[in-house]
């Protein structure tokens, strides 16, 4: 279940690439540039229906769980804040790399596939499933290349309170790939042809 939120954002940030991808195709992105609209307002709108949409499925996977997480969770406040924190940079991650895709591919089939493929990558090669320790040494290194494991690690901590200084430096590296990625889908986005 606690794996549930981060895996929803994942799964609901293949609607922006969806979005641009059709947006482009049927004329809409263009006749949004016509109005005096910018190209960072597209994508900032993009992101926020994003994490909107991401919020909204991991908040109807938390209540919907909720009676299995009485007795073991311990939410406070800070804890929360990081669950909160996971599951928007979480979406902004994803979102972003679902706008990276859309942006050079032409058709819906090889969208579709592509996105399909990297966000079923993510999911079973992190510690959304089963943790890493324990796993053979390769699979460990590959879990902690995915970002989706310190989404999921974050998001544990924050429901069961158990920050500590791993969490926090979980927190930084997302944060610091998230930033990276974000700027590659505003760099494609801003070189798109209409």
């Amino acid at each position: 279940l606690v794996a549930s939120p981060p895996i929803a954002t994942n799964g609901s940030s293949t609607i922006a690439g969806s979005i641009i991808w059709n947006d482009k195709r049927n004329g809409m992105f263009q006749q949004i540039l016509v109005m005096p609209f910018a190209r960072m307002e597209y994508i900032a709108s993009t992101i926020i229906t994003i994490m909107l949409m991401g919020l909204a499925s991991a908040g109807l996977i938390l209540v919907a769980g909720s009676p299995t997480l009485v007795g073991s969770a311990q939410p406070t406040l800070v804890g929360s804040l990081y669950v909160l924190y996971a599951l928007i940079t979480g979406a902004i991650f994803f979102g972003s790399i679902a706008i990276i895709i859309s942006t050079r591919l032409k058709s819906s089939e090889g969208f579709n596939v592509i996105v399909n493929s990297v966000f079923l990558f993510f999911s079973f090669v992190s510690t959304a499933f089963y943790p890493a320790q324990g796993v053979p040494g390769a699979l460990s290194a590959a879990f902690y290349i995915n970002p989706l494991t310190y989404i999921v690690d974050i998001t544990r901590a924050g429901i069961f309170n158990n920050i500590d200084l791993f969490t926090n430096i979980e927190v930084g590296i997302i944060a610091a790939a998230t930033a990276a990625v974000f700027f590659l889908a505003t760099l494609s986005m801003m070189k798109m042809k209409i």
